[in-house]
C-alpha cells in the first residue's frame, strides 16, 4: 500500500514533467500556486462590493434589491472572480474546450480565494445527462472535488440530481431562467441536518443555485451556501 500511495503522491508531479502546466486563460506558464501566468492573474478581477447574499456586483455591504424583495434559498454566495478576461477565457476551455484537467487548479484557487469555513460539506449543481454525456465530464463536480480536497471539506457526491433535462440558460433574462429551471433539482436524505456549500462554474442570476438550493432544503440540509467560480454581472 505504501508503494501505491507514494505513486500517487507522484503522479501529479510527473505529469508535469511530461506535460507541463499551462496558463488556464493564454496557456502559458502559470505562476507558482495559480492556474493562471502572472499577466492573466493580475487581469482577474475581484466581485465589486458583492451582495452578501446573491453576490450580485455592486450592491454594498446590503442586500441587494432582489434579494430583499425575494431572498434566495441559499443563505449567501461567493465567487472567486468576476466573470470576464482571463475568468472567462478559462471558464469557456474548461466547459467548451475539453480541457477537464483545469479544473483541478482551478478548484484549488477556488478553496484559497474564497477560505470557506471548515465543517462545510461539498455538493455541486449536476450537469444534465445529455449534456454530460456530450461533453464526457461534469465540470461542477470536477471543480468541487479538487475545492473539498484543498480546504478539507468533506465532499458528499450524488446528493443532488436533476429530475429533467433543461435548455441552457445562456441568453435568457431572469424570469425565463426562474421559469426553466424551476422543480429541476431533487436532493436525497444524505444532506439531512448538513451545512452545505453548493459549487457551480458560472452563477449569473443565480436562479439555478436558489432552485438547487431549495431542493436540498427540503431534504433536510440545515443550511446552503454558495461557491461559484465566477460571477457574471
Amino acid at each position: 500500500m505504501g508503494g501505491v500511495a507514494a505513486l500517487r503522491e507522484l503522479g501529479p508531479a510527473l505529469l508535469d514533467l511530461v506535460f507541463p502546466p499551462r496558463c488556464a486563460a493564454c496557456g502559458e506558464p502559470p505562476g507558482p500556486g495559480t492556474p493562471f501566468c502572472a499577466l492573466c492573474a493580475g487581469a482577474v478581477d475581484p466581485v465589486p462590493d458583492p451582495c452578501p447574499r446573491c453576490g450580485r456586483p455592486g450592491s454594498g455591504a446590503r442586500d441587494c434589491a432582489p434579494c430583499a424583495l425575494a431572498p434566495p434559498g441559499f443563505g449567501g454566495l461567493e465567487a472567486a472572480g468576476l466573470f470576464g478576461g482571463p475568468l472567462a477565457d478559462a471558464v469557456h476551455a474548461l466547459k467548451y474546450g475539453g480541457r477537464a484537467a483545469l479544473a483541478g487548479p482551478l478548484g484549488a484557487w477556488m478553496a484559497s480565494r474564497l477560505a470557506p469555513a471548515p465543517g462545510l460539506t461539498v455538493v455541486t449543481v449536476p450537469l444534465g445527462r445529455r449534456r454530460h454525456v456530450a461533453r464526457g465530464y461534469d465540470q461542477a463536480a470536477l471543480l468541487g472535488d479538487a475545492l473539498a480536497r484543498s480546504a478539507r471539506l468533506r465532499r458528499l457526491r450524488g446528493a443532488l440530481r436533476r429530475t429533467r433535462e433543461t435548455p441552457p440558460q445562456v441568453g435568457l433574462d431572469r424570469a425565463a431562467r426562474v421559469r426553466n429551471v424551476e422543480g429541476a433539482f431533487t436532493a436525497r436524505a444524505t444532506v439531512r441536518a448538513l451545512d452545505l456549500l453548493l459549487v457551480d462554474d458560472v452563477v449569473t442570476t443565480g436562479a439555478t443555485a436558489d432552485a438547487a438550493a431549495r431542493a436540498l432544503l427540503a431534504a433536510g440540509a440545515r443550511s446552503v451556501r454558495v461557491a461559484a467560480l465566477a460571477r457574471a454581472d
